[in-house]
């Protein structure tokens, strides 16, 4: 149960991983190059906005996680990732409307993480942030389930952070892949829910 974790603004944090143009809107690169279908990803953006709200009611920091992507650290092996569509593909570069935040926003307060890899933490100063916070659960979110906010829970779990994927704040676009995720953050990495069941166990624990 999620009682268990003693959530509080204290020691948990809200991670939002890449919810960005390119990944997220319909004119963004992986709706226009790859043809992604989009409809899962919406509708956990909308859920994602929700709960963003009642963070922020609850005072949990919050950490927009955001990828760019520029000739600077575009290794050959990174480029040739997803069967060399990583080469042809312009994801995310610095300053673009692509790598803009999609239906959400930061506000004063929150912080802004950069990555350049899948996972939040690879190549940035998150552990950072959480350590200097005394962050000890993190809430993990965003797009898409099966690559980056996996790759981000995984390493959060071999960090001794105590995982919580928020099931129907992530999206992917296969419910398949998202599917496999959510079986194995649970049974290897972490404990999943819902929304609904973090937001009733914040209101619990605020009144």
């Amino acid at each position: 149960m999620l009682e268990s974790f003693q959530l509080s603004s204290a020691n948990t944090a809200l991670l939002v991983v890449d919810v960005q143009n390119d990944f997220c809107h319909n004119q963004g690169v992986f709706s226009k190059y790859k043809s992604a279908t989009l409809d899962h990803v919406e509708q956990a953006v909308s859920n994602l906005s929700a709960l963003i709200e009642k963070c922020r009611e609850s005072n949990l920091p919050i950490i927009f996680i955001r990828t760019i992507h520029s000739d600077w650290t575009n290794s050959p092996s990174w480029l040739k990732r997803m069967e060399g569509a990583g080469e042809k593909m312009r994801i995310c570069p610095p300053d673009s409307w692509g790598s803009n935040f999609y239906n959400v926003a930061p506000m004063e307060g929150d912080c802004i993480v950069t990555k350049h890899r899948y996972s939040a933490f690879i190549g940035t100063d998150l552990a950072l942030i959480l350590g200097s916070k005394g962050i000890k659960n993190i809430l993990v979110t965003g797009v898409a389930t099966n690559v980056c906010v996996e790759s981000t829970a995984r390493d959060g779990y071999h960090r001794d952070y105590n995982v919580i994927l928020i099931e129907d704040c992530c999206g992917a676009y296969d419910n398949a892949e998202h599917a496999a995720t959510l079986n194995n953050i649970g049974k290897f990495f972490g404990t999943v829910t819902t929304s609904e069941t973090l937001i009733a166990t914040l209101e619990k624990v605020s009144g």
